[in-house]
C-alpha cells in the first residue's frame, strides 16, 4: 500500500488501524508491520531519531507494504523535504493554528508548481530506477495531515478545511486540553466540545479524521461511531509495558 491507496481507503469512511513508532529501532517497525498495522506514524516531533535510523525504519515498513507517515518537529519545508525524500508517504504537521500554516505545509509535500518541495527523491525513487512513476504519482500519493491540537485551529477550522490538499486531520487532545485551560481532563465538556466540532467539521467537509490517545476498545468504538476515519491504536513502548507487567504481575501472584 502506498499514500495514494490509503488516501482512497481512508475516504470510503471506513475505519483504519495504525500506531506509533517510538522506538529509535527498525526493528520495531518490522514487528508493528508484522502485526499488520495498515500505517505507522513514525513519531520525529518527540522522539529521538537521528537521519539514519529514521531512513531505515522508513525502509523497513517500504519494504513491508506499510504506509508510513512521520510527524515533524516542525512546519518546515527543509525538514519535510528531507523525510519525503527518504521514502515517507505522509507527513504529520504538529500544532497547525491558521489556514496560512496549513497552506504551508501542503506546499512542502508538493513539487512545484503545486509546492516548494525541493527535487532530489533518491530512496523515495528507488535510487531513481522509478523515478518517472514517483514523479507521476508523488503530489497525489504524499499525504498531507494537519494535527489540530490547539483551541486557536478549532476556531479557525473552517478556513483551515478550505484550504486545497489537506489529506486528513489529527486531533491532539492532550494538547488541546491545556490550550482550553483544562489540562489533560478528556471528558471536560470544553475538551469534548472541541472535538465534536473537528469531528463533525471534517466530516462535513469531506476530510478523513483521526484521533491520538489510549482508550478501551469501547472507547475506541465509541468515537468511531462518533465519525473518526482512522485511530493509531496504542504506541510501541505501552505493547512492551502492557504486555510484560501484566505476565509479570501474574507470575508474582
Amino acid at each position: 500500500m502506498d499514500g495514494s491507496e490509503l488516501k482512497k481507503q481512508w475516504k470510503t469512511g471506513k475505519p483504519s488501524f495504525g500506531t506509533w513508532a517510538t522506538l529509535a529501532d527498525p526493528a520495531v517497525c518490522a514487528i508493528l508491520a508484522s502485526i499488520g498495522f495498515e500505517w505507522v506514524v513514525v513519531d520525529g516531533e518527540h522522539c529521538p531519531f537521528n537521519p539514519e535510523t529514521l531512513r531505515n525504519m522508513l525502509w523497513v515498513l517500504r519494504e513491508r507494504g506499510v504506509v508510513s507517515i512521520v510527524r515533524v518537529r516542525a512546519n518546515d519545508e527543509t525538514i519535510v523535504k528531507q523525510v519525503l525524500d527518504w521514502g515517507a508517504e505522509g507527513i504529520m504537521f504538529p500544532f497547525i493554528r491558521t489556514a496560512d500554516e496549513a497552506r504551508r505545509a501542503v506546499a512542502a509535500c508538493r513539487y512545484p508548481p503545486a509546492g516548494v518541495r525541493g527535487f532530489n527523491p533518491r530512496d523515495a525513487s528507488n535510487f531513481y530506477f522509478d523515478v518517472e512513476h514517483y514523479m507521476a504519482t508523488a503530489n497525489d500519493r504524499i499525504l498531507a495531515i494537519l494535527q489540530i491540537e490547539h483551541s486557536d485551529a478549532v476556531n479557525n477550522l473552517d478556513d483551515i478545511l478550505a484550504v486545497p490538499g489537506v489529506d486528513a486531520l489529527l486531533i491532539g487532545p492532550a494538547d488541546l486540553s491545556f490550550s482550553l485551560g483544562a489540562p489533560r481532563q478528556f471528558q471536560h465538556p470544553s475538551v469534548q466540545a472541541a472535538i465534536n466540532t473537528t469531528i463533525h467539521k471534517a466530516r462535513a467537509a469531506g476530510v478523513p479524521i483521526g484521533m491520538f490517545w489510549r482508550d478501551t476498545v469501547e472507547g475506541y468504538k465509541a468515537y468511531l461511531e462518533r465519525g473518526l476515519t482512522f485511530i493509531p491504536l496504542g504506541v510501541d513502548y505501552e505493547f512492551i509495558k502492557t504486555e510484560g507487567a501484566e505476565l509479570l504481575n501474574k507470575m508474582r501472584a
